[in-house]
């Protein structure tokens, strides 16, 4: 090339670089989905504030990180509840600020479970249902579908209607789902289950089986287009299919010996299967729900949490009798209760995370959604 002349390359036009509030949302993606972070983020300048609350920003940030973080328990001790947070500062959340919706004068609310960052209670005085957004504080008041009046149990489950949940509106709830299971206290009843639209503001058709045993255990874990919840003291699954809208009972494996009800744990596999965790002298046995080409279903086991593996996390563990405290469906974890504290065991990697030092509640309900610390702007789904 000769002196003076410009070389080809550099005579091109510079490729403009993507625009700064471009640049500044892929970076924030980047954050960790935590309480503080975009309040934290948001702090540095107003056009950061104007960038991180944008709705279509916020829902952009939640795909990207799809499983909300775990923010605490629901915890019931005989009807008394309350929130139990788990994250460490500046993530932690007050439990004050998940108070459960009262009335003035007083609700006998009864806590069901929580799914999609819903919470369901159902107010056995005023027969309703009570879908609740701990986040916005939003709530929605359902009365019991007919026949649902007369003295019995109920169990429950709510989701949102898309089915990926977690997003909040800035004061009304998010479009969802919500299953009412009731039976009356007497051996050999029958249960019966019916499923609200909120966007139909309808509940569907009434959907009746008959169930061996009184109680239904634990909270409903989602599998699919399936609600499961365990029956005590029975060798019996409860199970609903929204689709069909259909209530029915199949079997527990033969071989799942478990001579304490809090032993047991119905739980949905990394294969989106019905699963089933149990907890003996040797560890915790892991189940699947199989299905073959001609429709026949069957459990097969699906691993072993040895005794060993347990201990080693500490030799001065011991689990207690009663262990599984309930599972959370967003990080497929189970949560268990040693001398030592409460565990969360995830079921694939089968890391073991301390939560907190355990009060012994008679039910805990994990808590996971989206959500900014002070409440300055919610992770909006608008």
């Amino acid at each position: 090339m000769s002196e003076g002349t410009t070389s080809p390359a550099l005579e091109q036009e510079p490729v403009p670089l993507p625009d700064n509030d471009d640049l500044h949302r892929e970076i924030f993606f980047c954050l960790p989905p935590l309480p503080s972070s975009l309040p934290r983020a948001s702090l540095v300048c107003r056009r950061w504030r104007h960038l991180l609350s944008d709705p279509v920003f916020l829902r952009r940030f939640r795909a990207h990180h799809r499983t909300p973080p775990l923010l605490g328990f629901f915890a019931d001790e005989d009807g008394d509840i309350e929130f139990v947070p788990t994250l460490r500062r500046p993530d932690r959340i007050p439990a004050a600020r998940f108070s459960l919706p009262r009335r003035d004068g007083g609700d006998y609310l009864s806590f069901l479970g929580c799914r999609h960052g819903l919470a369901l209670l159902v107010d056995r005085a005023r027969l309703e249902a009570v879908v609740w957004d701990p986040v916005t504080g939003g709530q929605r008041r359902v009365p019991f579908p007919p026949g649902f009046d007369k003295g019995c149990i109920y169990k429950g489950a709510v989701m949102s209607s898309s089915g990926d949940g977690h997003g909040h509106g800035d004061c009304c709830l998010i479009p969802f789902k919500l299953v009412l299971v009731h039976h009356a206290d007497l051996p050999d009843s029958i249960a019966s289950a019916c499923v609200y639209e909120s966007e139909s503001d309808k509940w569907g058709s009434v959907s009746s089986t008959a169930i061996p045993r009184l109680s239904l255990h634990q909270p409903g874990v989602l599998v699919g287009n399936q609600v499961y919840w365990m029956l005590l003291g029975t060798s019996g699954i409860l199970e609903f299919n929204l689709d069909g809208q259909s209530l029915s009972v199949i079997p527990k494996p033969e071989d799942a010996h478990v001579t304490n009800n809090s032993g047991i744990q119905a739980l949905r596999t990394e294969d989106n299967k019905l699963g089933l965790a149990t907890f003996s002298k040797l560890g915790i046995q892991l189940w699947e729900r199989e299905t073959n080409s001609n429709g026949v279903s069957r459990w097969m086991p699906l691993k072993i949490i040895e005794q060993d593996r347990l201990l080693s996390i500490s030799p001065s563990m011991r689990i207690q009798l009663a262990t599984i405290l309930g599972f959370d469906e967003d990080s497929n974890a189970f949560f268990i209760c040693t001398n030592m504290g409460i565990y969360m065991i995830h079921l694939e990697s089968l890391q073991f995370t301390r939560l907190f030092d355990g009060d012994w509640f008679t039910a805990y309900y994990p808590y996971t959604s989206f959500y900014t610390a002070g409440n300055s702007f919610s992770l909006s789904c608008k």
